[in-house]
């Protein structure tokens, strides 16, 4: 199991790589952002433990681009916010395991790193459940597209603007002027001979008469 660790001091990535190690994940600690996101798309990445901040940057659209190279990652965001600043992060970060805060306690840290990788079977709920919902979005909603723009027609007609009201009565019928529009100009020809168009038949040539310029 791999983990990258991105804290804003360095002590503190220093003690998370060893509590880290000691349960035996390989480990990557990074100093900022950039490397971070970098690391991220060189290797694979199964558990992520970062603080929310780094400097003045939030760190949450790395997690989505973990997520994205790895869709069974986790993410555990250091943050001493209240719960009312961050319950909305699990809605907007899938892969968001835990919040906890920056002064845990060491084996209670320990414990929730090993926890985030050895409950399978949620990370593989939270994946279905993502590919539902992305499923869902992409979909295409005829029926209600249908009814919209029955409701926009409706509208139109039924303004009560007396001038539409007889333009749109006076309107031919679309089909007929498709139909029009379809005809050719052979349509409307002559049929009557026509003496540039269809000339008179000529006799049988003479062999005996000679033309001369």
């Amino acid at each position: 199991m791999k983990a990258m660790i991105l804290r804003d001091d360095a002590a503190d990535a220093v003690q998370t790589a060893h509590i880290l190690v000691s349960k035996g994940f390989q480990t990557l600690c990074v100093t900022n952002r950039d490397i971070a996101q970098a690391m991220i798309r060189a290797d694979v990445i199964d558990l992520i433990v970062m603080d929310e901040r780094v400097g003045t940057q939030l760190t949450h659209t790395l997690a989505l681009s973990a997520e994205r190279r790895n869709p069974y990652v986790s993410t555990i965001i250091m943050t001493d916010e209240g719960r009312q600043m961050t319950d909305d992060l699990y809605g907007l970060i899938p892969s968001l395991y835990a919040l906890i805060g920056t002064r845990t306690e060491t084996n209670l840290m320990g414990q929730i790193f090993v926890s985030a990788m050895a409950n399978a079977d949620e990370i593989a709920r939270r994946i279905d459940r993502q590919l539902a919902a992305d499923a869902a979005d992409m979909a295409p909603d005829s029926d209600d597209d249908a009814l919209d723009a029955l409701d926009d027609a409706a509208a139109f007609w039924d303004d009560d603007d007396d001038d539409t009201a007889d333009a749109a009565f006076a309107m031919p019928a679309l089909h007929d002027i498709a139909a029009e529009a379809r005809r050719s100009w052979g349509d409307y020809a002559d049929i009557r001979p026509h003496p540039v168009l269809n000339p008179p038949a000529m006799p049988p040539r003479d062999g005996a008469i000679k033309a001369f310029a």
